[in-house]
C-alpha cells in the first residue's frame, strides 16, 4: 500500500498561509478590524472546520498504518497490534480481523471485503459532509455581511441626501458623511473576503483529503481482491486433487474433518490451516440457514396436515383421497429431511477440502428450491381441493 502523507502536506500548505498572512498582517489587521462582529464569527468557523479536517487527516493516517500492518504484518505480532482497533473500526470488523489473524491468515468472503469498503466509504462520505457544511456557513456568514454592511451604507446615503435640500451646503460636513457610507462597504467587502478566504482554505484541504482517502480506498480494495475466498479456490482445488490422486481419498476428508485446519496433515502442503477454517464457518453458516428452512417447512406441513383432518370428516370418499396426499406430504417430508441429513453429512466431510464444492452447493439449493416449489404446488391444489370440498358440502 502506498504511504499517506497527508500531514506533511497540511503542514507545508498551513506555512504557506502563515506566510502570507506575517508578510501582510497589517492589511488583514484593518480588514479585520472594519467588522470585528461577523470576521470572528467566521473565524470561529474556520477553526472548527480547520480542526475536523485535521482529525479526519489523522484518522486517515491511522486507517492506512492499521491496513498496512495487516497486510505485511503476520503471527503474534499482527495479534497484538489488532487487540488496540476495536476504538478505529466497528465492533463487527475488528472481531473478524481478530479472529482472522488467530487462525494465522487473512482470508475474506466477498460480503466481508465488501462491508469493509463500504463502511471505510461511509466513513470518507460522512466527514466530507461535515466540512462542506463549514465552508456553506463561511460563505453565508460572509455574504450576510455584505448585505448588512450595504443596508448601513444605503441608510447613510439617504442621511446624506436629505442633507442637500437647504440652500447653505457645507462641503466638509458632507465629506464627513460619507465616512458613513464608507463605513457600511468596508464591512460588507470585509466579511465577504474572509468568508470566501475561509471557504477557500476549507475547500483545498478538503481536496487534498479526498484525493488521499480515495487512493487509500482504491489501495484497500486491490488488497481485499487477493484475500478474497472465491479467488483462491481454483489453485486449492488443484493441490486438493494432486492430494486426493496420491492417497486415500476418504482417509483424507476424514483427516481434514477432525483436523483444526491444519492442512499439512493430511498431505496437502501449502494450504493454510485458518483458511480452511474460514470455510468451515461458510458452510457452517449455510447449514444453520438450511436448517432454518427445514423447521420452516416442517411448520408448513403441520398446518397443512391439521387443515386437512380437519376437513376429512366433510365426506368419506374425499377424505381417503385426503389420507393418500397426507401420507405423500409425509413421504415428501421424510426424503426431504433425508436429503436435507445427507447433504450436511457431505458437506461436513468436505468442507476442508474442496473449496470449489460451491457449485454442488448451488445445484443442491435448486433442488431445494424445486422441492419448495412442489410443496407450494402441492399446498395450492390442496387449497383449491379444500374449496371444492367445502362447495361440495355446501351444495348437500
Amino acid at each position: 500500500m502506498r504511504r499517506i502523507k497527508i500531514l506533511k502536506i497540511f503542514v507545508i500548505f498551513m506555512l504557506f498561509l502563515l506566510f502570507l498572512v506575517y508578510s501582510n498582517f497589517a492589511l488583514i489587521k484593518s480588514f479585520f478590524m472594519a467588522t470585528l462582529n461577523f470576521n470572528i464569527a467566521i473565524l470561529t468557523v474556520f477553526l472548527i472546520g480547520l480542526l475536523v479536517v485535521y482529525q479526519s487527516s489523522i484518522r486517515l493516517t491511522m486507517l492506512a498504518g492499521t491496513f498496512g500492518i495487516l497486510a505485511y504484518k503476520k503471527g503474534k505480532e499482527l495479534e497484538f497490534y489488532l487487540q488496540g482497533i476495536s476504538g478505529l473500526m466497528p465492533a463487527t470488523i475488528a472481531h473478524m480481523f481478530n479472529r482472522r489473524a488467530q487462525k494465522g491468515v487473512l482470508y475474506f468472503t466477498e460480503t466481508e471485503a465488501k462491508d469493509v469498503t463500504n463502511w471505510l466509504a461511509d466513513q470518507f462520505f460522512n466527514q466530507k459532509g461535515y466540512t462542506s457544511f463549514f465552508v456553506g456557513t463561511s460563505l453565508m456568514l460572509g455574504l450576510f455581511g455584505t448585505f448588512t454592511g450595504l443596508l448601513v451604507a444605503i441608510d447613510e446615503m439617504g442621511s446624506i441626501i436629505l442633507s442637500l435640500g437647504g440652500d447653505d451646503i457645507d462641503i466638509g460636513e458632507i465629506m464627513t458623511g460619507f465616512s458613513g457610507p464608507l463605513g457600511g462597504m468596508a464591512i460588507g467587502f470585509a466579511s465577504s473576503l474572509f468568508g470566501v478566504a475561509s471557504a477557500i482554505v476549507l475547500n483545498v484541504m478538503q481536496y487534498i483529503l479526498t484525493r488521499n482517502q480515495a487512493s487509500f480506498l482504491e489501495d484497500v480494495e486491490d488488497w481485499l481482491k487477493g484475500k478474497i475466498i472465491e479467488s483462491q479456490s481454483s489453485d486449492i482445488l488443484e493441490e486438493i486433487t494432486s492430494a486426493l490422486s496420491e492417497e486415500n481419498g476418504k482417509q483424507v476428508l476424514s483427516k481434514l474433518a477432525n483436523s483444526s485446519g491444519v492442512a499439512s496433515a493430511v498431505g496437502a502442503p501449502g494450504i493454510p490451516g485458518g483458511f480452511i477454517d474460514i470455510f468451515i464457518d461458510t458452510m457452517g453458516t449455510f447449514t444453520d440457514k438450511l436448517e432454518k428452512s427445514n423447521k420452516a417447512s416442517q411448520e408448513l406441513y403441520e398446518i397443512i396436515t391439521s387443515n386437512l383432518a380437519e376437513n376429512t370428516k366433510a365426506s368419506e370418499h374425499e377424505s381417503l383421497l385426503l389420507e393418500s396426499v397426507d401420507n405423500s406430504l409425509k413421504e415428501l417430508n421424510v426424503n426431504q429431511f433425508s436429503n436435507a441429513s445427507m447433504m450436511e453429512e457431505s458437506l461436513q466431510e468436505i468442507s476442508n477440502v474442496i473449496l470449489a464444492e460451491h457449485k454442488t452447493i448451488k445445484k443442491s439449493l435448486q433442488l431445494q428450491e424445486e422441492n419448495n416449489k412442489l410443496l407450494l404446488e402441492l399446498v395450492n391444489a390442496l387449497t383449491k381441493k379444500i374449496d371444492t370440498l367445502e362447495k361440495t358440502v355446501e351444495s348437500r
